[in-house]
């Protein structure tokens, strides 16, 4: 029977990997029967490339293990997957992948999010991914591994019970909150292990595992705009070794900002914020030039906010429910001086607002009751798609319902 490695490239896979092709006698299958397969999201660290390029990747070709890499093609499902390399013989990480993560952050103007029980942007760029993969190329019964940890019962336990195919995940022991979520990650028809919690292993243990082997620390696998990441010291550090795609990262948070002041990349805290603070100026130079070389717009941005509703499914005013908004841009591309010009001309007497060198214009801000409304004009960097989540003539009913348009399109443009 096949089994399928998910290989993140991090600490718990690549623990497993290693240990597989380095002991015979810790292998669930022949390494014939073996595929590894890693979805790329493009926005990886680059220095997990040199890792696995340099320590992994010739294991894999003196092995004659089969490794696949796959990406996203684009925004819908239906665009379907890009084989990036199918090889028993790989030479190179493709971590710059296909569709982007941060290409789908940048044109919706926003940040990944904190809400709901899973990571959407592991599920869509990652789990989806590799789940086309399999029922593309795959017919017959496989074993999918897990990285769980030792410590991780729960999310092995509810995995467990979705699975019907065997496929290896490195989830480590440590790893409560992920051993939860795993149901997200489940099809009815693969049969899921877990090496870690088989062996005992925490996260710690894979590093030492791995630093045993290779004599390096191996670090965390993630996208650099990842929010679910600590920084902490040693993360301060890796951004000041990556400073273009800490820019990179900036741009979207930024982005993100100018259609809602509350935006910041991770929960009540800015990336823009830590990288001024820690002195990162490699980073914030790149992140201003990047802003000053970027054609710039003015946008309209409006939210249309529902009640929340209690326990009886009436809506209650004081607290908020689901937001709809729209982003439109309404002015020709520009330089970042005329687009800021061009949005002072358009203040009338409506409200300024500043923030993190962002400039607002609100015909309507929120207020504390609701259903609600916000409206606003703001400059940014022309990256941001004209769109509303089913449509703008959908947003338009809902608005002209509500009282209609503060900044009527012909008279802002």
């Amino acid at each position: 029977m096949q089994t399928i490695l998910s290989f993140g490239m991090g600490v718990e896979s690549s623990a497993i990997l290693a240990r597989w092709l380095l002991i015979p006698s810790s292998r669930p299958c022949p390494l014939g029967e073996l595929i590894v397969i890693t979805s790329q999201t493009g926005d990886e660290y680059t220095d997990t490339k040199r890792l696995v390029e340099a320590y992994i990747l010739p294991l894999l070709r003196q092995h004659n293990v089969r490794y696949v890499q796959v990406a996203r093609a684009g925004h819908l499902e239906s665009d379907g997957i890009t084989v990036l390399s199918d090889t028993r013989e790989p030479e190179a990480l493709w971590i710059q992948g296909d569709y982007r993560l941060s290409d789908e952050l940048r044109a919706a103007g926003t940040v990944p999010q904190f809400g709901g029980v899973s990571h959407a942007c592991s599920l869509k760029f990652k789990a989806w991914v590799i789940e086309r993969w399999m029922s593309l190329n795959l017919t017959e019964p496989i074993r999918h591994a897990f990285g769980y940890n030792a410590d991780e019962g729960l999310r092995r336990a509810k995995s467990d019970e979705a699975t019907a195919k065997r496929i290896a995940f490195g989830f480590n022991t440590d790893e409560q909150d992920r051993i939860n979520r795993a149901i997200t990650y489940d099809s009815p028809s693969r049969q899921s292990f877990y090496p870690l919690f088989e062996w005992g292993w925490s996260r710690q243990d894979c590093l030492d595992y791995l630093q045993q082997c290779f004599g390096v620390i191996w670090r965390k696998s993630a996208c650099v705009a990842c929010p679910f990441n600590a920084l902490k010291a040693d993360g301060i550090q890796r951004h000041r070794e990556h400073p273009e795609q800490v820019a990179e990262a900036m741009m979207l948070e930024h982005l993100s900002l100018s259609l809602n002041p509350r935006g910041t990349l991770y929960r009540n805290k800015s990336l823009i914020d830590i990288t001024l603070r820690s002195d990162n100026t490699a980073a914030s130079e790149a992140f201003e030039q990047a802003l000053r070389q970027a054609e710039w717009a003015v946008y309209k941005v409006r939210r249309i906010y529902q009640a929340a509703k209690d326990a009886t499914g009436k809506p209650n005013p004081d607290k908020k429910g689901v937001a709809y908004r729209a982003v439109e841009q309404i002015t020709e591309t520009s330089s970042q001086t005329a687009a800021k010009e061009r949005l002072l001309s358009l203040r009338g007497g409506h409200e300024v607002a500043e923030a993190r060198g962002i400039t607002y214009l609100y015909a309507r801000r929120c207020g504390s009751t609701y259903p609600a409304r916000e409206e606003f004009l703001v400059a940014l960097p022309a990256f941001v798609a004209t769109k509303a989540r089913y449509g703008l003539e959908w947003f338009e009913e809902k608005w002209e319902a509500s009282q209609g348009c503060l900044f009527p399109l012909d008279e802002a443009a």
